[in-house]
């Protein structure tokens, strides 16, 4: 049976906002919110709410931070892999696979 992830503790998240008003910064935020269980991807969507960004701003963020910096090495590999899997499969001539359409990777903004 698949097992529906349990959805973010709606109190941590308005501690979260009581301490963004209080002027905590963003990574005290990011560390509040890791101690308390929270994952990336529900860390990803309350620095969302509490910053007014988009997905791609916060999961920057995110990925970048020092509170979350053990797994930055990890993540990194693993969209690395999951982007060559689907360039193999883009550019295979099976036509049993579907058909996957890739935008052009981008460059690194450094």
């Amino acid at each position: 049976m698949l097992e529906h992830p349990k959805p973010p503790d709606q109190e941590v998240i308005a501690d979260a906002h009581r301490l963004a008003a209080a002027g905590a910064s963003c990574e005290t935020i990011l560390v509040f919110l890791r101690e308390r269980k929270f994952d990336k991807i529900d860390s990803i969507k309350t620095t969302r709410l509490l910053y007014n960004l988009s997905i791609s701003e916060a999961k920057d963020l995110i990925d970048h931070s020092p509170a979350w910096s053990d797994r930055f090495d990890r993540d990194m590999e693993l969209r690395e892999t999951a982007m060559r899997a689907l360039r193999d499969l883009a550019t295979s001539k099976d036509p049993s696979l579907p058909r996957i359409e890739l935008p052009e990777p981008e460059e690194p903004h450094c």
